[in-house]
Parts: C-alpha cells; sequence; structure tokens
C-alpha cells in the first residue's frame, strides 16, 4: 500500500491534467482511508474481543508478580490462578490451591487484627476450589474435608454464596462412600492427620522469617539501618502471610526506632504508629477532645479516672504520714513509708504510660481501618468509573469503524467509476507524454545546434525572444582582432592546411574570449568581432575585455616559440560605449547584431596597431574603466576617426 502511495505521489508531481489529478487524489483518499480503517480495526479487536485475549495477559502477569504479593492480595491471586488451571493443567491448580487454603487460614486468624473478617469469603472459595479439584482427580477425603471446612465456614459467616455448590458435592461424596465404592487406606488415614507436610512447610516459613530478622539485627549492630531496614520489611510481609499481627507489631516498631535514628522522623511516626494499634470501638467518641490535649494528659474512662483519684488519695497519705514521723524524729517509720510512697509513684507513672501507649495504639489501629475502608470506596467508584468509560469507548470505536466502512465503500465506489474513465484518457496521456519528450530533445538538439554557431548567451537570447522585440540600447566593451599577412599566407597553403591553421589559432583564441565572459559575434577569415557585455553582462565587462587581450597576446607568443602554430602576427583593438542590441533578420533569417558608432571605433582601433606598429590598442573610454589600470609610460595620443568629428585619446600596450 506504501509503495502504490508513493506512485500516486510521482504521478502528481508528472505534469498531468486536472482529470488525471482528481484520479490520482480519489486513490490517494481510498488508500489513506483503508489504512486508516486497518488500523482502527486492529486497536478495536483487543476491546471487543477482551475476555479470550485480555484474560491471557491478566493471567501471565498475576504469575509474575505472585512471589511480590502478600496478605489478603496474595489469597485473591491464588483464587485466580486456581480456577484458571482448573480444567487446563491440574498440576498447577493443586499448587496453587494448597497454597490459597493455607495462605488463607494463617491469615484469617484471632490473633491477626490487621485483615477485616469480611473479607473470609476468599478463604470459602479457596476450600471450594481446591475440594472440587479433589474430587476431580478422585481423591475424595481430601476433597471431602476441605468441602466441609467451606461449608462450616460459610455457615460461620453467614455467606451462603458458595454453600450450596459445597454441599452437593458433599452428598454426591457421602453417596460414594456409603456405596462403599470408596474406602480410605491405612496409610492415608495414619499419616494424612499427622499434616507432615504442613509441618514442614511451617517449619521452613518460620525459618525463613527468623533468618531476615536475625540479619536484620546485625546489619543494625554494624551500622547499616537501610539495610536493617529493608530485612524487617520483608520479614514483616512474611508474617502478614502467618497473620501473626503481635510479631508484625514488634518488627514495626523496630523500623519506627531505625527511622528516627536515621532523621526520618515522619516515617517513623507511621510505623511507631502502626506498631501500637489495636481495635477499641467506646474511643472513637473521644478523637477529638483527645486531639486537643497534651500526649501525656490520658483519656481515661469513668472507672480509670475513680481508680487514678483513689492512688493518688491513698499517695499523698503515705506521704503525709512520712513527713509526720520525720518531724517526730521516727526515721524508721519514715523511711518505711517514703517508700511505700515511691512504689506507688512509680507503679502510678508506668500505668500512665502504659495507658497512654494503649490509647494512641487504638486511635491509630482505628485511623487506619478508616483509612482502608475509604480507599477501598474509591476503588470500587474507580473500578466502576473504568467500565463505563470501557463500554462507552467500545460503542463509540464501533459506531467509529462502522462510520469509516460506508465512507471507504463510497469513496471506493467513486474511485473505480473515476478509474473507468481514466482507462480512456490512458493512451493519449501515454501519446502526449512521448510527443512531449521527442520535443524537449528536438530543443535541446536545436540549441546545441546553435551554440556551436554563437555563444551560449546569444543563443539563448535568439531562442527565447520574438521577432518583433525592439532593440536595447547598452553599454558595451567591443574587441576587435586581425591576422596579420593572412592573404599571402592563404595563397600558400592548400584549403585543408588553411582550415587547419585557422581551427588551431582561432580555437583557444574563442575559449579565451568565452572564459572572460565574452560573446563572438563575428567570425571572419583573418579575425573577428568579440563584445563583452551583451546581451548579458557579467561583472566589468571593459576590464573583462582588457584582459582577454593580454591573454590572447600572451598565448600567440608562447605558441609562436613553442612551434604549435605557424609563426603568427595579430593586432587587436578596443573600444566602450553605447550601442543598440538585438535580433535582426525575418523568419526566414536572424542574427543577433550589435550596431553603433562604438563598433567602428573599435575596427578603427585594430587598423591603427598597422600604423603604430603595435599589436594592442585601447581606447580612453576602456581604460578608465578598468579596475586597477596599468601605469603609463607614455601619454594618451589623440587620433582622427573617420565617421566622428573629435578626436579619439588612444594608449598602445604592446
Amino acid at each position: 500500500m506504501l509503495i502504490l502511495d508513493r506512485r500516486i505521489k510521482t504521478k502528481l508531481h508528472d505534469g498531468c491534467n486536472l482529470n488525471r489529478i482528481l484520479s490520482c487524489l480519489y486513490l490517494r483518499l481510498t488508500l489513506k482511508t483503508i489504512r486508516l480503517f486497518l488500523i482502527l480495526a486492529i486497536s478495536v479487536y483487543p476491546i471487543l474481543f477482551k475476555q479470550t485475549y485480555g484474560q491471557e495477559i491478566s493471567i501471565e502477569q498475576t504469575e509474575d508478580k505472585l512471589n511480590k504479593l502478600f496478605g489478603l492480595e496474595k489469597l485473591i491471586a491464588l483464587n485466580v490462578l486456581t480456577g484458571h488451571y482448573d480444567t487446563l493443567n491440574s498440576r498447577k491448580a493443586v499448587k496453587y490451591g494448597k497454597q490459597a487454603v493455607s495462605l488463607g487460614e494463617n491469615i484469617f486468624t484471632e490473633a491477626n487484627t490487621n485483615v477485616d473478617l469480611n473479607e473470609r469469603p476468599h478463604l470459602v472459595k479457596a476450600y471450594l476450589q481446591l475440594g472440587k479439584i479433589y474430587y476431580e482427580q478422585g481423591d475424595y477425603f481430601d476433597s471431602q474435608e476441605n468441602l466441609q471446612a467451606a461449608k462450616s465456614l460459610s455457615i460461620q459467616i453467614s455467606d451462603t454464596t458458595y454453600l450450596d455448590e459445597a454441599e452437593i458435592y458433599l452428598s454426591e461424596i457421602q453417596a460414594l462412600i456409603d456405596s462403599g465404592e470408596i474406602k480410605e487406606s491405612f496409610f492415608s488415614k495414619t499419616f494424612g492427620n499427622l499434616k507432615v507436610g504442613e509441618a514442614i512447610s511451617n517449619t521452613s516459613k518460620d525459618l525463613t522469617i527468623q533468618t531476615e530478622i536475625k540479619m536484620a539485627e546485625n546489619n543494625a549492630k554494624k551500622g547499616d539501618f537501610e539495610g536493617a531496614i529493608k530485612h524487617y520489611e520483608k520479614a514483616i510481609n512474611l508474617l502478614r502471610n502467618e497473620g501473626d499481627a503481635e510479631r508484625i507489631s514488634e518488627l514495626q516498631l523496630q523500623i519506627g526506632v531505625l527511622l528516627d535514628s536515621l532523621d526520618r522522623h515522619e516515617e517513623a511516626q507511621e510505623f511507631l504508629g502502626e506498631a501500637i494499634q489495636e481495635i477499641d470501638p467506646d474511643s472513637l467518641a473521644t478523637n477529638q477532645a483527645r486531639d486537643s490535649i497534651p500526649r501525656s494528659v490520658v483519656m481515661e474512662t469513668e472507672p480509670e479516672k475513680t481508680l487514678q483519684d483513689s492512688l493518688r488519695t491513698e499517695q499523698q497519705h503515705l506521704k503525709e504520714l512520712s513527713d509526720n514521723y520525720a518531724r517526730e524524729k521516727d526515721y524508721e517509720k519514715s523511711l518505711a513509708y517514703y517508700k511505700l510512697y515511691q512504689d506507688l509513684s512509680l507503679r502510678m507513672e508506668a500505668d500512665s504510660l502504659y495507658t497512654i501507649a494503649e490509647n494512641k495504639r487504638r486511635e491509630g489501629e482505628i485511623l487506619l481501618l478508616r483509612q482502608q475502608k475509604k480507599i477501598a470506596d474509591l476503588n470500587v467508584q474507580a473500578i466502576e468509573s473504568e467500565k463505563e468509560e470501557e463500554i462507552r469507548l467500545r460503542n463509540t470505536l464501533v459506531l467509529l469503524a462502522l462510520l469509516i466502512l460506508l465512507g471507504t465503500l463510497v469513496t471506493l465506489y467513486f474511485y473505480f467509476a473515476k478509474r473507468r474513465k481514466h482507462k480512456r484518457l490512458t493512451i493519449a496521456y501515454r501519446d502526449l507524454d512521448k510527443t512531449k519528450s521527442k520535443l524537449v530533445e528536438a530543443e535541446q538538439k536545436i540549441g546545441k545546434l546553435l551554440g556551436q554557431q554563437v555563444s551560449v548567451d546569444v543563443a539563448k537570447e535568439l531562442l527565447m525572444n520574438s521577432s518583433d522585440k525592439p532593440g536595447e540600447r547598452r553599454f558595451v566593451a567591443i574587441m576587435f582582432l586581425d591576422i596579420r599577412d593572412f592573404t599571402p599566407m592563404a595563397e600558400k597553403l592548400s584549403p585543408e592546411e588553411l582550415i587547419a591553421f585557422q581551427n588551431n589559432v582561432f580555437g583557444f583564441m574563442i575559449d579565451i574570449i568565452q572564459q572572460y565572459n565574452g560573446n563572438i559575434n563575428q567570425l571572419l577569415g583573418d579575425g573577428f568581432m568579440a563584445t563583452f557585455g551583451a546581451p548579458v553582462s557579467r561583472g566589468n565587462d571593459c576590464q573583462n575585455a582588457y584582459l582577454a587581450a593580454k591573454e590572447i597576446l600572451r598565448e600567440v607568443e608562447e605558441r609562436n616559440e613553442a612551434g604549435v602554430i605557424q609563426k603568427t602576427k595579430i593586432g587587436i583593438g578596443l573600444h566602450a560605449g553605447f550601442v543598440v542590441t538585438g535580433n535582426v533578420g525575418n523568419e526566414a533569417r536572424k542574427q543577433y547584431s550589435i550596431t553603433g558608432n562604438p563598433v567602428i571605433i573599435a575596427s578603427r582601433m585594430e587598423q591603427l596597431n598597422k600604423t603604430y606598429h603595435s599589436r594592442l590598442i585601447i581606447t580612453e573610454e576602456v581604460y578608465t574603466k578598468l579596475d586597477n589600470p596599468p601605469q603609463l609610460t607614455e601619454d594618451f595620443l589623440e587620433v582622427k576617426v573617420k565617421g566622428r568629428s573629435n578626436p579619439v585619446k588612444i594608449v598602445k600596450f604592446a
């Protein structure tokens, strides 16, 4: 499709007419529409068929993240994996089912106050799934044990979600037992109750936890508090699976102390608060009042306040007795009562600190439970919102896909209709392209042949300008060059030798003229006329003419000495002024002509070389226009020229 698109773009740049352009645009639009439809179809497919494709990815992700989950999250993940592999892989299903049951029994214990007991249906599900898997494998006694556990726990928590299904399987197993089709072996009776595997697994877990705690203590002794915190956190995660809230609280207290040593006080307060949490519903009503009182003050209930008042009264009484006996100088009794007073004070202070810690622990746990409830509510809202958004997106994408499909069909209809018209014009376009190519080749050939007869600039002028274009007045530098004694030389040479001589001499001279941006206007048998500045001026035309003349003189002298050409003498005249340029002739014959008095004067300058026995004469008009005029060894000469009333100032250079 991309290759077709590139070909269409190429055709759009080939100078097609309007019909062909419209056809190409229709084709491009159709291809782009099909491409967009395919992209959207690929995007919509995973959403429309999420149950098959998305579930596979979800299971793989769940297995990858299983080792990073702990507590209730891990139990939910294990239940998902058990249900998925129930019919696909019985070995994996049993493995995940056992892990789910073991983890659930450790989490939902009376000692674990960090878990919501309303989540116990997850354990019921784990029992039920494992019981069903054992039943399908024919392990009826293990199946009966897990199904019975699921039934008992369902009744206990008043959740009948899985109760009916468990009773159906239990009744089928009991029927098999009553009919004598299944019997429990001695080995399973004896070693099944011992739960050897469970004991080994628990021992391994305890050893891992103790290892993490030991490593944390060693790091703390070495001063590596960060490392110690990491090991304590690993131990806490493992203990969450065991449901040991008391040991978790102890380790959280250790982490809080280490964080406080690292000056991370806010984090330390969080761990210290978690370490002393314990649910006390009666304290909910006193939370706000408790916040306005210093930490050292204990929020006491009425019985506690009465007891504290009684102890304070007893404390004051013992102090007074000690003071009275001291005043009576009975120091033995005074000391005895003072010791009693001190013991009572220490006990009251210890009770006060304990009460503060207990209240803080209860407040912290209540706050944490509220936060967990709020987070759970937000998660539920987020999931519901995500589902609604997914449904809206799916409907929108389906509608968009249908609209694109409809647009594609309409575009294809117009495209094929246009294509039928396009086929009828294809042959005509091909013939037109061939004719155009032939015309271009003919134009190039004409330009090449014309360029051989005149200069490139003159050829362009002849081809581009019409015959009725008026003449143009331009300032130019004009050169006339003549070969001396050409007539006697021509009499001695054969025609072939004469042509060879002319080519040898004029060849390098023409190259030099063109090198300095000049044009040969007339090529005669014994010389030529060249102009600088017409039809196009390129810089200082007088400077170019002067440099070209000097270069020709130098080249002739070197070639004479080297014997490359026959001994040749030349004369050059230079003059500058305003002339009239343009194409002269009719439709049958035209010539680019330069006309004006400066042309005649330049011709006279070349002829004066014979009078003054020189090779190069330039007029004052040329000399004054040079960029760096050479130093004159003699003054300007004034000569009269036929056709001009005023004398012309000239200077000889060679």
